[in-house]
């Protein structure tokens, strides 16, 4: 997939000797699109290069783009990014086969028509949008001609050209699809540049809203507040809402007033927050088995089910006493049995061992969503 986030590789600018070592920093901050851009090395060198960042790329279920050298993407096994003087695209589909990626630069108007016309064609870039360093002999064509290209577009567009960090949404919003980088990214920090792009692609591309669903012990408040900590959007446990506006405990709700009753305020709370345009939202055991609650959710956002083996839930959740349905394992079981059905109309799944930390839940949360996210 061609994601939003398009990072170039350059070992002068990262003061990182190996071309293949900071495809792996940008791959590791989840920029799902590396394209290895080296002019200087021996062939020899440059084909270790290339072979060792496709296998981290396949390794990652992410996609590597090779500049100009069709050779070294069929070798490899990786995609091939073409300038207006290399090889025709008609040319490496013919080497390279159906299946690779190929990818074309663009600077004006007519040009990038030709390639949204081309079938051999996957993706088109368009620049330099702003001044560049690397393309300095072009003049920037600037937002308004890529808007333009935009309008035209039949395949993604790739931006390109003095993209800063700061002007990723304003690429986004003329029309591009992904932003190539590379002056932005590389440097003796690329790790954090690259992790700050993706966090501000997130925000922009990812669902507004999102819905933890699973049984008690699943981790849903504890990977919800991290999610929303990372995509920069407030966070809703709904036991705790509901703890929160009555005075009372989940458990004291049960043993007062009943179960009936602490569903009537659940469902209360999710009609309610239909209103509330953005959040990660972390719901009760029982929220998604029922069908009121569960058609309201799946309309209104992605779900995630969170599902980890019943022996890591029977752990976690006689640690806490407010658990009122968990008298005993044998009796949770059933009712996890009873609940899998709903859980799995979840939009995602996430199949867990139970030893994961919260971290790695998350980037595994934020992974597949960003797999439906992509553009291509």
């Amino acid at each position: 997939m061609i994601s939003p986030v398009y990072a170039i590789t350059d070992r002068e600018r990262s003061g990182i000797s190996s071309a293949a070592e900071i495809a792996r920093v940008f791959l590791d901050a989840g920029i799902r699109t590396v394209q290895l851009r080296e002019k200087s090395l021996p062939d020899g060198r440059l084909l270790g290069e290339v072979t060792a960042a496709a296998g981290l790329a396949r390794e990652a279920g992410t996609r590597l783009i090779v500049n100009d050298r069709v050779d070294l993407a069929k070798i490899a096994g990786c995609g091939v990014h073409l300038g207006e003087d290399d090889m025709t695209s008609s040319a490496a589909r013919t080497i390279l086969g159906e299946g690779a990626t190929i990818g074309v630069s663009t600077h004006d108007l007519d040009a990038a028509r030709r390639a949204f016309a081309s079938a051999e064609v996957d993706y088109v870039a368009f620049g330099p949008v702003f001044a560049s360093a690397v393309k300095a002999a072009r003049p920037a064509a600037g937002l308004e001609a890529l808007a333009r290209v935009a309008r035209e577009k039949t395949k993604p567009l790739v931006a390109i050209g003095g993209i800063s960090l700061e002007a990723l949404d304003e690429v986004w919003s003329a029309g591009a699809d992904s932003a190539a980088m590379i002056s932005a990214l590389n440097g003796p920090d690329a790790a954090v540049r690259a992790e700050r792009a993706v966090a501000i692609a997130r925000r922009r591309f990812l669902p507004r809203k999102i819905w933890l669903v699973g049984f008690m012990g699943s981790g849903k408040t504890t990977i919800g507040r991290i999610l929303a900590a990372r995509l920069d959007r407030p966070f809703f446990d709904l036991d705790a809402e509901i703890e929160r506006t009555s005075g009372k405990t989940v458990r004291a709700i049960f043993e007062s007033e009943g179960e009936p009753e602490f569903r009537r305020r659940e469902s209360v709370f999710v009609e309610g927050s239909l209103a509330i345009p953005a959040g990660v939202f972390a719901t009760g055991g029982g929220t998604f088995a029922a069908e009121g609650n569960r058609s309201r959710i799946l309309k209104d956002g992605v779900t995630v089910f969170l599902d980890p083996p019943f022996e890591a839930l029977a752990a976690r959740a006689p640690a806490k006493g407010d658990r009122p349905l968990f008298d005993d394992a044998a009796q949770a079981r059933r009712l996890l049995e009873e609940r899998l059905p709903f859980y799995r109309m979840a939009r995602l799944s996430l199949s867990l061992s139970g030893a994961e930390t919260p971290e790695d839940v998350a980037d595994e949360v934020l992974r597949k969503l960003e797999e439906q996210s992509c553009v291509i």
